[in-house]
């Protein structure tokens, strides 16, 4: 039964790698350069949380979430995200800034990118920008 639970989490892993990378592609076609991949604060053990993307689109910093699914039902991927999520999200972005200084002054978003994928084929890929305001106070005060 554990094995059967531990290929289950593998596979899922594996989805989302590859989803990440097909953002990154997409990123990439629109001329972004890609600072990080899946980053984390390794000091903080405070739920900061990882970033799957962290991007410049000119001379705007971008966090991009990545949400994949294998097949298009009644939602797309990005209705997992939970205020939760969006919380953990915002401090890793407000983290990374704080540890690799960069200033306010620079333009800062959030994308959430939604991909179908079914492990063999890239049925749709979706870009969202500023899907959430970078000074987002609502998802800091929720317990």
């Amino acid at each position: 039964m554990m094995d059967f639970f531990a290929r289950a989490k593998a596979k899922h892993l594996k989805l989302g790698c590859r989803g990440e990378a097909l953002a990154v592609k997409l990123y990439r076609k629109r001329n972004c350069e890609i600072i990080a991949r899946n980053w984390r604060n390794s000091t903080a053990h405070d739920g900061s949380g990882e970033l799957d993307i962290v991007l410049f689109d000119g001379e705007t910093l971008v966090f991009a979430e990545v949400k994949t699914r294998r097949k298009l039902d009644n939602y797309l991927p990005g209705a997992n995200l939970s205020p939760e999520q969006k919380k953990r999200i915002l401090r890793g972005a407000r983290s990374y800034c704080r540890i690799k200084h960069i200033s306010n002054d620079i333009s800062k978003r959030f994308d959430l990118v939604e991909v179908i994928y079914d492990g063999k084929h890239l049925h749709d890929i979706a870009l969202h920008e500023n899907y959430m305001p970078f000074s987002a106070p609502e998802f800091l005060t929720q317990n």
